[in-house]
């Protein structure tokens, strides 16, 4: 997402890979997708004059807690947050931009966001998005 010094949404750009999290898809598949995804984002970001790229500090939030569900468990233990984050940050370093961590606690489930969702059309991982956005560029 692409927001500019008012908080004005300019652009939204989202990539989708639910397939990564199946049963039985290869790991370092699922971590060429993402890490691919993610440089396609930052290129699009850098043609289109970003400054700043805000990203959710999932290290200090996103603890594996497992739960009863075997889908959810899964979900949890295949997602490489750490070499997201880090690959997300020297990728953002070598465009130029600056990069900020931000603390994504609270931006799901705020009413703000509920109203975010319904007054811009946005679904819950974006309006999460614009949310952490708006913290980075108060800072």
């Amino acid at each position: 997402m692409i927001i500019d010094e008012r908080g004005e949404i300019v652009d939204v750009r989202t990539a989708w890979f639910p397939e990564v999290t199946s049963h039985g898809f290869p790991r370092e598949k699922a971590k060429v997708l993402r890490l691919n995804a993610l440089a396609r984002l930052l290129e699009y970001c850098y043609r289109h004059g970003v400054g700043i790229v805000v990203f959710e500090n999932l290290l200090s939030v996103k603890r594996k807690r497992f739960t009863r569900s075997k889908k959810a468990n899964r979900k949890i233990t295949r997602f490489a947050k750490k070499l997201l984050i880090q690959h997300g940050v020297v990728m953002a370093l070598k465009y130029g931009f600056r990069v900020l961590l931000v603390d994504p606690r609270g931006t799901t489930s705020s009413r703000e966001h509920g109203e975010l969702m319904r007054r811009f059309g946005l679904d819950r991982h974006t309006a999460s998005a614009y949310l952490i956005a708006l913290r980075g560029l108060r800072r």
